[in-house]
């Protein structure tokens, strides 16, 4: 058997599992357009004050997509909504593994830390924040940072 021969049966035992895949009922996910629709949906119904419906979306999104960011992080304000700040640690957690960049998911993490009566963990990580956020993009959550220790500090002081 030759290398072309041995790669084209190669090619057609993938392409035969590809298609058996393909018939699979997990294979009729939504479209991408599809999973914008919904989530934009859930933001509407969260800036509506209807974090339950909300939440419910976003959990059937997640079964699609476990590991969005931006589902993650709408679904931990859920939870903070829900007085639930320790699931919405464990989905901010998840979130900032996924994007460990995002200034914006570390600072929310930072305040669900505090709102799970967590204070040092918030310290640690709003102060690894202020050192890691350089970019212009990022001087808001830099001044939130800082003024949030400043927060901590005074209430540790008192």
């Amino acid at each position: 058997m030759t290398a072309n021969t041995t790669t084209a049966a190669l090619d057609a035992i993938i392409a035969g599992q590809i298609r058996e895949l393909e018939q699979l009922p997990g294979a009729n996910r939504l479209e991408p357009a599809s999973q914008a629709t919904l989530y934009a949906m859930a933001c509407a119904m969260l800036q509506a004050g209807q974090w339950q419906q909300a939440s419910a979306y976003l959990s059937f999104l997640l079964l699609y997509a476990p590991t969005h960011p931006d589902y993650l992080r709408t679904k931990a304000q859920c939870a903070l909504r829900a007085d639930n700040p320790i699931q919405a640690t464990q989905l901010l957690s998840l979130a900032l593994y996924v994007q460990p960049e995002s200034c914006a998911i570390a600072l929310a993490l930072a305040e669900a830390l505090i709102e799970a009566d967590a204070p040092q963990a918030a310290r640690v990580l709003l102060q690894q924040l202020q050192r890691l956020a350089k970019l212009p993009a990022d001087l808001t959550e830099h001044t939130r940072a800082g003024l949030m220790l400043q927060a901590l500090a005074s209430h540790a002081a008192a």
